[in-house]
C-alpha cells in the first residue's frame, strides 16, 4: 500500500468501519478466517457477519480443529502436524506413508494442497509447502466422493457434491468456471445425507462456531463422512455453493444474505453482554 503502514487495515479502513451497523466479512485465507480481523473488531465494539474470533482462530488452524473433533463421534483422517525446513524433508518422506494429503496448516481456498501418492511426490509437494511456512498436516488420503454441508444457524443445509473434471478440488478447480460439477442436492442415500449433516453439526458445535460455516468431508463407499475441515466465511457469491445450498431450503441469495446479516447483530450482541 502506498502508506507503507505495517497494519493489517488500510488507511480509514477502521474508521468507515466503525460507522457501519454491520461489518460483512467475506474475506479469505489468513488474513480474514483466522480470527484477527474479528478480534480487532471486537476490541472496537464492531459488529461483524459470521463467526467470533475464537472459533475462527480454531477452525483455521486444521491441526488443532482435527484434534478437537477426534474426541467426538465424528471419523477425520489420521493424520501429524510437521514444522520443517529443507533438511528434515528426507526424513519426513521416508516416514510418511502414501498416499497422502499435505495441506499448510493454516490456508485457505485450497491454496499449497497437494495429494501424494509416491515418494517422490510427496518430496516436491514437502519442498514447496515451505513457501507457506514450512508448517503442515499430512493427512491419510481417504478416497471417497467430495461432499461438502453448508450449516446455517446451527443447521445443516442440504448437502453438495463437487467432481472436479480432473485431480480433487484445488484452487484452480474451485475458482476455474468449468472446472468441477456441482451437483445440488447431491445424489446420495438418505441415510448418507443424515450422517454427513449431523457430523457437520456436531463440528459446528465443537468449535463454538455461529451464524454460518461450511463443512467438507469425503464419503466414502460405505457412507462413512469423513471430516476434512471446516470454514468460517465460505464463498458467498450468488453461485458459491452455501448459497447453492440454501436455495434448495427456498432461501434466495437476497434472503441469505440478509440472514447472515440480522443472526450476526444477535450474535454480536450476545457476545458483548
Amino acid at each position: 500500500r502506498r502508506d507503507k503502514s505495517a497494519s493489517m487495515f488500510g488507511k480509514d479502513v477502521l474508521t468507515v468501519c466503525a460507522m457501519a451497523d454491520i461489518v460483512f466479512i467475506a474475506l479469505h485465507g489468513t488474513c480474514g478466517e483466522d480470527g484477527r480481523v474479528q478480534a480487532a473488531f471486537d476490541l472496537m465494539g464492531i459488529p461483524y457477519t459470521g463467526a467470533g474470533y475464537l472459533g475462527s482462530a480454531i477452525a483455521m488452524d486444521k491441526d488443532f480443529t482435527k484434534r478437537l473433533i477426534a474426541e467426538l463421534d465424528v471419523a477425520t483422517p489420521k493424520w501429524r502436524r510437521a514444522e520443517y525446513t529443507m533438511k528434515d524433508i528426507d526424513s519426513l518422506t521416508s516416514t510418511t506413508p502414501v498416499p497422502c494429503v499435505v495441506k499448510p496448516v493454516a490456508s485457505g481456498s485450497s491454496i499449497g494442497v497437494f495429494i501424494a501418492h509416491t515418494k517422490k511426490e510427496l518430496y516436491a509437494a514437502l519442498v514447496k509447502g515451505l513457501e507457506f511456512g514450512g508448517q503442515c498436516v499430512l493427512e491419510q488420503y481417504v478416497k471417497g466422493r467430495e461432499i461438502q454441508v453448508g450449516i446455517l444457524a446451527g443447521k445443516a443445509l442440504p448437502s453438495i457434491e463437487i467432481i472436479p473434471s480432473d485431480g480433487f478440488y484445488d484452487y484452480e478447480n474451485k475458482y476455474q468456471p468449468g472446472a468441477a460439477k456441482e451437483v445440488c442436492p447431491a445424489e446420495i442415500p438418505p441415510e448418507w445425507e443424515k450422517a454427513v449433516g449431523k457430523a457437520a453439526e456436531t463440528v459446528y458445535e465443537a468449535l463454538g462456531l455461529t451464524v454460518y460455516s461450511r463443512a467438507d468431508f469425503i464419503v466414502t463407499e460405505d457412507g462413512t463422512p469423513w471430516f476434512l475441515e471446516i470454514n468460517t466465511l465460505p464463498g458467498m457469491t450468488p453461485t458459491s455453493l452455501v448459497p447453492q445450498e440454501a436455495a434448495q431450503v427456498g432461501l434466495s441469495y437476497a434472503d441469505l444474505c440478509e440472514k447472515i446479516v440480522r443472526d450476526s447483530i444477535e450474535a454480536r450482541k450476545a457476545e458483548y453482554r
